[in-house]
């Protein structure tokens, strides 16, 4: 909040030197103190699925932030499925997510489909 202040009478001086009309002044001062706040926004992080990959020893999670798809592959599966330990690492910050699923998960199946199969 203090930033986009500073920004605004640091603005105000270097134009006040300027021979610009006092409305385009205003508006350049308010455009500039919109863009230095920041939105703080909670994400929402829901895990989805874990997938196996046995050939190459990957263990797949997908993650939905935001309602963005994102996954973390896990080579050598070092955390074996313990997926409250990586959502737990995921909303610190310390794994690197990529963007979209390689692996998508499967769709949950009705008990009449399930039934039907069979």
């Amino acid at each position: 909040m203090f930033y986009g202040i500073k920004v605004a009478i640091l603005l105000y001086i270097v134009m006040k030197y300027f021979v610009v009309k006092s409305l385009s002044k205003m508006v350049f001062v308010g455009i500039f103190m919109l863009m230095s706040f920041t939105v703080d926004q909670t994400e929402k992080i829901e895990f989805s699925c874990v997938k196996t990959h046995k050939a190459t020893n990957t263990c797949h999670f997908n993650f939905t932030v935001d309602g963005v798809k994102y996954r973390y592959i896990d080579m050598g599966c070092k955390y074996n499925r313990n997926v409250q330990e990586v959502l737990k690492k995921v909303k610190d910050g310390s794994l690197a997510l990529a963007k979209d699923w390689i692996i998508d998960c499967p769709k949950p199946r009705d008990k009449k489909e399930r039934d039907f199969d069979n």
